[in-house]
């Protein structure tokens, strides 16, 4: 018999990373990245592809856009590891338990707490150690091997076009997973701070007409895929070494005094870490004491007013005894 939670859960590995840029150095050797107009595919990707493809014939493996289309404020370290991850309101931080600022010290007195997130203010964000991230994944059906491909975006204009054309085609075909679906790096002509000028962006469009997606969309998707989460190392064609120095003033404080916050904020830590879904959350909050918990209420900064510490604890070992099997 299949067991619940378990049985019915595939993990997709991640097969390699496609890139928007290359490293260049400059005449005094300091590193930086060097956007291209096609993309920077592993070597079995350009077999198929080409050496420079500006074209990629991709399919979304499940219905759920979070798994895949990641799109977060991340900060990261000099170490090059997530050290911060926000929306624009509330973000989870590494931070110092004792002075409660964010720190990218690797030591054992820090923990993945909640902060504000306020990119006018923040001054990570305005040294562009913090930026926005879309971490894009999605399967190659022509390329060989059982898995999924990442690209990282941090451009605005890329990141409206993917959404944009995502709306658009589940409005067509009714769901998103398993169509074929062509990803492009285009021209596109915008106006930043009123100035016209041409960038490379992103497009995600149906390489086949209306009729044909629709009939692509009438076939079943079969079994719904679990993602590995995007990985927590700084896109190396987005942060550049220099942005991401280690020493930098922090701006966010918190207050971590009470034993529920504290319990919370290691169960927050935990799903975080683990990319548990909603659906995950809700199953076992019911099953196991009829509570209606959900993924979003883990972006509070304090446990909703049903949820107490027997069950969190519960729920937190539940999660750890998950890792260990990973």
């Amino acid at each position: 018999m299949p067991i619940k939670g378990v049985s019915e859960v595939i993990r997709l590995p991640r097969l390699g990373k496609i890139r928007l840029g290359i490293k260049r150095e400059t005449d005094n050797g300091i590193p930086y990245p060097s956007p291209t107009d096609y993309f920077v595919c592993p070597d079995e990707v350009r077999k198929v592809f080409g050496e420079k493809p500006r074209d990629l014939r991709i399919m979304l493996p499940t219905e759920d856009e979070t798994q895949w289309a990641s799109q977060y404020l991340r900060c990261y370290s000099a170490t090059r590891w997530l050290i911060c991850r926000g929306d624009g309101l509330t973000a989870v931080a590494r931070a110092d338990i004792h002075s409660g600022e964010v720190t990218e010290k690797e030591s054992d007195i820090a923990e993945l707490v909640e902060v504000t997130c306020n990119p006018g203010k923040c001054i990570y964000y305005q040294e562009s150690q913090c930026r926005r991230v879309m971490n894009l994944q999605f399967l190659l059906p022509d390329c060989p091997g059982f898995g999924v491909y990442q690209l990282d975006t941090g451009s605005f204009y890329s990141i409206v076009n993917i959404n944009s054309s995502l709306e658009l085609i589940r409005g067509v075909c009714g769901r998103l997973s398993m169509i074929p679906l062509s990803l492009r790096l285009v021209e596109q002509e915008v106006r930043p701070e009123g100035k016209k000028k041409t960038v490379r962006v992103l497009s995600l469009t149906a390489p086949y007409s209306l009729a044909e997606i629709q009939k692509y969309a009438r076939i079943p998707p079969g079994q719904v895929l679990l993602l590995p989460a995007p990985d927590s190392e700084a896109p190396d064609d987005l942060f550049p070494g220099e942005v991401l120095r280690p020493g930098k003033p922090a701006s966010h404080t918190i207050n971590t005094d009470k034993a529920l916050t504290d319990l919370w904020d290691r169960v927050k830590s935990k799903v975080w870490q683990l990319d548990v879904r909603d659906s995950q959350v809700a199953d076992w909050f019911k099953r196991n004491y009829r509570l209606d918990v959900r993924l979003s209420d883990f972006d509070l900064l304090t446990p909703p007013s049903q949820v107490t510490a027997e069950p969190l604890e519960h729920f937190l070992k539940t999660l750890e005894r998950q890792a260990n099997h990973i």
